[in-house]
């Protein structure tokens, strides 16, 4: 069984940690929250849907926690300032990591990046554990690459990080979405400039809803197309920590979700099939 650890108790963590402990892959030898925590030296079956009696910790005993346990594998629900304390104590012991945190910034995932590279270790960043948001991103990637003068808006009905306007999600559509136009543009129409995302995509927030969503719509000149994702559990970032984390194991480098799902690969077999497509016609 694969050694352990999760860093965060909060919703996501909660399900990641229900999930593991029913796992015959993984054993959750350790479960860390922020220091001072009130949860901090009590048993996580008070938290959980379980007879454990594994006592949670706190982060400012993460250093004795991996010596002592040898974890082979941390998954992170916690803040990017928290991520970026703690992977650094975790990758210099050779722990893979999986981060379900968002809100990174660019030099922020810099930095997580080059933790990977210093410590030849294996790290899947997903800001989106879910399958099917990765599945949303796929197909809303093909999706502006056939039909890029289009007009996009992206709705969500979340909560959004305090730092931020948008969801983690909802950003990373729509940068997907503008990379995917501006290359497009420029190969078909010679259009190297780059243009502000406003300009591309539109966004729109609905009430926090018990079960949130992202709905992402494509409007012509005489038809629309909508893709809607629902999260109808916490149980959907679970599933998808799991497969992370069991892709991740035997691997070294920097990893999104859509290698683990092999979405990549699709992406890129898909988009050589309609170049030759484009070329064949034009």
């Amino acid at each position: 069984m694969i050694k352990t650890c999760l860093l965060g108790m909060g919703k996501a963590g909660s399900v990641v940690a229900e999930k593991i402990l029913n796992s015959y892959e993984f054993d959750l030898l350790s479960v860390v929250c922020k220091p001072g925590s009130q949860k901090t030296g009590t048993p996580i079956k008070n938290y959980l849907n379980t007879d454990s009696n594994l006592l949670i910790t706190n982060a400012d005993s993460l250093v004795e926690e991996c010596k002592r346990k040898r974890f082979q594998l941390a998954i992170d629900f916690t803040t990017p300032e928290a991520t970026l304390k703690n992977a650094p104590l975790l990758a210099e012991k050779g722990v893979h990591l999986v981060i379900g945190t968002n809100g990174f910034s660019n030099h922020q995932l810099r930095q997580l990046k080059d933790l990977v590279q210093d410590y030849r270790i294996g790290l899947v960043y997903a800001p989106n554990l879910a399958v099917g948001i990765n599945l949303l991103l796929s197909i809303v990637k093909t999706i502006a690459r056939l039909i890029p003068n289009y007009q996009v808006e992206i709705t969500e009905a979340e909560n959004p990080s305090e730092t931020l306007s948008h969801s983690g999600t909802a950003i990373k559509i729509a940068d997907d979405i503008k990379i995917i136009k501006e290359a497009v543009r420029k190969n078909r129409y010679k259009l190297g400039h780059r243009e502000d995302i406003s300009k591309i995509v539109s966004f729109s927030t609905l009430p926090t809803e018990k079960n949130g969503f992202h709905k992402v719509r494509f409007t012509g000149e005489s038809e629309e197309i909508e893709i809607l994702h629902r999260s109808n559990s916490a149980a959907i970032y679970a599933e998808g920590a799991i497969k992370a984390a069991a892709f991740i194991q035997n691997l070294k480098g920097f990893y999104h979700m859509e290698d683990v799902l092999l979405l990549e690969r699709m992406d890129r077999d898909f988009r050589l099939a309609t170049n030759r497509l484009y070329l064949n016609f034009n």
